[in-house]
């Protein structure tokens, strides 16, 4: 009796009508690149890329045609609102791949703009985020020369983005993982740095934080520095040139080009009896020669010597970077974050954004030749 009763109670099951929130593809617009920027006046503009398919023959390349809509509010809400109300159909952003601050609303609270993202949950959390040189509206809206077969100009700014996340030639970040950076207190972050071209974009450094606003930029190869020092990089790959010498008239011979195979780094922050903190961070690399001028690498003492001369160069790069920082008042790398954990009392008494630009930071990097090419 009881097995009849549970046999008709899942029956049942099937007859009950299902329900759940839908969007059709063919009503909705997806954003794939937005744009914030602020305006003299206080108000947030945003720009909004939504590619539209244009019918191509059979066989043909298709072509992407990119629109770009425009609206202002006195909040990010607001302003997509707006939007919504200029576009055919209904924006939909939970598509989108990148979103792409102005350098005067990098300035300001980022999380006022962000806030939008975080409480809708369609928000594409997992989309880029960068800065841009100038308005980020002119880079949403320029014609690159890529753009004009079938990628967009959102996917085209997204993989200039990876291209040199993967190169280590800026941080790995988006909407999602800068979030709980923002709020704590005792570490910074940075994002890449655009600049826009005449025929296409440049991730041209990185822009840095300290708590919601952004302070300052790490420029061309610092930015590769940078990126070692955080000991975070997922694509190993990076390529330096490095001056070692004066000795040659002929310029060429004085630079040795390297890609760093493996990264080590030792992050060490010491607290005296009277509350003075230090902080070094050391990286142990491997590298392999890639080009060297003046070939003749057959001896341990010629190696040696280039590792010794590759060593002090980078030590003066990676201590002019952490120089940089402390001069933004900038803790990209979380040495507050290390107080916090393992020094906590000393953490209490000190006011660290006082306290953190003049601290005992330094670094030091040694470099080990583990290959040089199939010739010697």
């Amino acid at each position: 009796m009881r097995n009849a009763k549970l046999l008709s109670l899942f029956s049942s099951l099937f007859l009950l009508s299902g329900c759940w929130d839908q969007t059709q593809l063919n009503e909705t617009k997806l954003v794939r690149a937005a744009g914030f920027d602020y305006l003299k006046n206080g108000k947030i503009k945003n720009t909004a890329s939504i590619p539209q398919s244009l019918n191509t023959e059979a066989g043909g390349v298709g072509q992407v045609n990119n629109q770009v809509f425009y609206a202002v509010g006195n909040t990010a809400r607001q302003s997509r609102i707006k939007l919504d109300r200029k576009v055919s159909e209904q924006v939909d952003a939970s598509k989108n791949l990148i979103v792409i601050l102005g350098e005067d609303a990098a300035k300001h609270d980022i999380y006022h703009i962000l806030d939008v993202f975080y409480r809708d949950p369609k928000s594409a959390l997992n989309a880029r985020i960068a800065v841009a040189k100038g308005k980020a509206s002119d880079v949403i809206n320029s014609k690159f020369e890529e753009t004009e077969t079938t990628i967009g100009i959102g996917q085209y700014l997204n993989e200039s983005v990876s291209s040199a996340e993967k190169a280590s030639i800026v941080p790995t970040e988006n909407i999602q993982t800068i979030c709980p950076v923002m709020f704590d207190p005792g570490q910074d972050f940075a994002l890449p740095y655009l600049v826009p071209e005449k025929n296409d974009v440049s991730v041209n450094g990185i822009a840095v934080f300290h708590g919601y606003k952004m302070v300052g930029k790490i420029y061309g190869a610092q930015g590769v520095m940078y990126t070692l020092l955080t000991g975070k990089q997922k694509h190993l790959s990076m390529s330096l040139t490095k001056k070692i010498t004066d000795k040659h008239k002929d310029r060429i011979l004085n630079y040795v080009s390297i890609k760093v195979k493996k990264n080590k780094r030792t992050f060490n922050v010491n607290v005296s009896p009277d509350d003075k903190i230090s902080a070094h961070i050391k990286l142990d690399m491997k590298v392999v020669i890639t080009e060297y001028p003046r070939d003749n690498l057959t001896t341990k003492k010629k190696i040696q010597k280039i590792e010794k001369a590759l060593s002090k160069r980078l030590t003066k790069d990676a201590n002019t970077v952490l120089n940089d920082l402390q001069d933004m008042n900038s803790d990209a790398f979380g040495v507050g974050r290390k107080l916090i954990a393992f020094h906590n009392p000393t953490w209490k008494r000190l006011d660290w954004n006082k306290e953190y630009p003049n601290i005992d930071y330094t670094a030091s990097v040694n470099v080990k030749v583990i290959g040089h090419g199939i010739i010697e």
